[in-house]
C-alpha cells in the first residue's frame, strides 16, 4: 500500500498550493488535528433538512479530518431510507463517527444544526425551503420550512467546507451568512420565485461516472422520497484506495473486496429503494438511447470529449457536471444542461495544456515524499487531481435540483458555474427554455 494514497487527493489541497510549504506528513497532520462535532437537538432533527445536514457533515467530516462525533441528546429513526442504517446512531456510527450526549474534550470545531442553541459553535447550518447555506455559529436565524434534504445536504457540506478552510489556513472565521437557492442559485440578493409545490422525478435515470462527483447524485438521489425508481449505472472503474477519502458512498471493504464503482452505487440506491441496472464499460457516445431508456444522462466525466459524444447521443437531456482538479480550484463546479438536439459548439473544452507530472515532482512535498518512502507511490500521487467530499455533495445536491427544474417543466441553465468559498455569487449564461413535454416520472412533495 501506498502512504498517504487513502486521503491523497484531499491532502493535495495542501501540499500543492503554491508557497504552501508542507509536505504529506505535515498536510495528513493538519487534517488530524481537526475533530469536528455535530451539534444537534430532539426536535431539530426530526426535520429531513436536519437529519440530511447531519449525516453529510459527520460523513464528510470523517473522510476528510479522520474523525467525528455526534452530540445528539436523542435518537430518532430516519426519514430517508438509507444504505447504512435506519436511525441517526446507527447512521453516524456507519460513517465513522462516535456518538456521545456530551461534547467530547478533544472537539475543535463545532457545527450547530438548524436553530440548535451551542456555545461556541464556529458555524451553523441554515435552511428555508430551497434556500440553504450557513451562517456565523454565533448567528441564531430561525430556519423555516425544514422539509427538502437537499437543502440539508447542501448546508451541511458546506458548513465541512467552512471547516476545511480554517484547518488548512484559508479561513479564520466564520463571519458571514452564505445562502443560495437550490432552485435558483443565480438569484442575488432578489427573492427566489417560489418552486411548484409538486415535484417530478423521472421514473428511471441513467448516470455516467460513479466517482467523486457521480456520487454527489447519489448521496442526494436515496435522501428523495423516490423508492420504486430505477437508475442505470455505468462505470467501467475499480474502487482504488484513493477512492474511499473522496466518494461519499465509498466505503474502505469496497476498495480491500476490489469492487466496482458501479456495484457500490447500486448497493446504495438499492438501500434507498431504488432498482438498478449496471454497465461496467465505458461509454463513449456509442450507446444510442432506445426509446425506453431514461429522458435524463447524469455525467460527471473528466474528458470533455467523452462528455461531447454523450451529449449528442440523442439523449432527451444531459445534465452534467465537473470541477477544478487543483489545488486552488478544487471547489469551483460547473454544470451544464444539454436538451436534446442543443448546440454543443463552446459547451466543453480542453485544458490549454496537459498536468505536468515531471514538474510537480521537483517540488518540494513529491521530493520529500519519495526520500522518506523510496520513492513509493510518488508518480501516483503527483498524477492524482485533488478532490473533497463536500465538494461532490454540494454540487450532487445543486445538480439533482437542477435535475428536478427540467422534470418539472421549468428552465435550466445551460451553464452555470459556482464556487463554494462563495456560493451566493453563482452565475449563469443562458437559460435553456422550459420543456413543452413532460418526462413523466413520480411526484415530490419536497415542503
Amino acid at each position: 500500500m501506498i502512504p498517504h494514497l487513502r486521503r491523497s487527493r484531499i491532502a493535495k489541497v495542501i501540499t500543492d498550493a503554491v508557497g504552501s510549504g508542507r509536505d504529506f506528513d505535515q498536510a495528513a497532520a493538519a487534517l488530524d488535528a481537526v475533530h469536528v462535532a455535530v451539534v444537534t437537538s430532539g426536535k431539530v432533527i426530526a426535520s429531513a433538512a436536519a437529519q440530511a445536514a447531519v449525516v453529510t457533515a459527520l460523513n464528510t467530516a470523517v473522510k476528510c479530518f479522520g474523525k467525528a462525533s455526534l452530540v445528539c441528546p436523542h435518537d430518532l429513526p430516519l426519514e430517508a431510507k438509507l444504505a447504512l442504517g435506519s436511525d441517526l446512531s446507527a447512521v453516524a456510527e456507519a460513517c465513522g463517527a462516535q456518538v456521545s450526549v456530551l461534547m467530547p474534550s478533544s472537539v475543535t470545531h463545532v457545527i450547530a444544526v438548524g436553530n440548535t442553541p451551542v456555545a461556541g459553535a464556529f458555524v451553523r447550518c441554515w435552511w428555508n425551503g430551497w434556500s440553504t447555506g450557513v451562517l456565523p455559529g454565533w448567528d441564531y436565524e430561525l430556519c423555516g420550512d425544514s422539509g427538502n434534504p437537499l437543502a440539508g445536504v447542501f448546508a451541511g457540506a458546506l458548513a465541512v467546507r467552512e471547516i476545511f478552510a480554517n484547518a488548512i489556513g484559508r479561513r479564520h472565521s466564520v463571519n458571514r451568512r452564505a445562502v443560495i437557492s437550490l432552485w435558483q442559485p443565480w438569484l442575488h440578493g432578489d427573492e427566489p420565485a417560489p418552486a411548484p409545490a409538486v415535484l417530478t422525478l423521472p421514473r428511471s435515470l441513467w448516470l455516467i461516472g460513479l466517482g467523486h462527483l457521480g456520487q454527489g447524485f447519489l448521496w442526494s438521489l436515496a435522501f428523495l422520497p423516490a423508492a420504486g425508481t430505477h437508475a442505470i449505472l455505468q462505470d467501467d472503474q475499480t474502487v482504488g484506495e484513493e477512492n474511499v477519502g473522496t466518494g461519499l458512498v465509498t466505503q474502505l471493504l469496497d476498495f480491500e473486496k476490489e469492487n466496482k464503482k458501479a456495484r457500490v452505487a447500486a448497493r446504495w440506491l438499492e438501500g434507498a429503494g431504488w432498482s438498478t441496472s449496471l454497465l461496467e464499460r465505458r461509454n463513449y457516445g456509442d450507446l444510442q438511447p432506445a426509446d425506453d431508456d431514461p429522458p435524463v444522462v447524469l455525467t460527471s466525466l473528466d474528458e470533455p470529449t467523452a462528455r461531447l459524444a454523450i451529449a449528442k447521443a440523442g439523449h432527451g437531456f444531459m445534465i452534467d457536471a465537473g470541477v477544478g482538479h487543483g489545488a486552488f480550484d478544487f471547489e469551483i463546479g460547473q454544470i451544464r444542461v444539454v436538451p436534446k438536439g442543443a448546440d454543443t459548439n463552446g459547451l466543453w473544452v480542453h485544458a490549454a495544456k496537459p498536468k505536468n507530472i515531471d514538474a510537480m515532482l521537483e517540488t518540494p512535498a513529491y521530493r520529500e515524499y519519495a526520500r522518506k518512502y523510496d520513492g513509493c507511490g510518488t508518480f501516483t500521487l503527483a498524477e492524482a487531481s485533488a478532490a473533497v467530499p463536500f465538494v461532490g455533495a454540494a454540487i450532487g445536491a445543486l445538480t439533482i435540483a437542477q435535475l428536478l427544474r427540467v422534470a418539472s417543466t421549468c428552465s435550466t441553465p445551460r451553464i452555470m458555474q459556482i464556487e463554494l468559498n462563495a456560493p451566493d455569487a453563482a452565475n449563469v449564461g443562458a437559460l435553456n427554455p422550459p420543456t413543452t413535454q413532460g418526462l413523466g416520472g413520480i411526484e415530490l412533495r419536497l415542503a
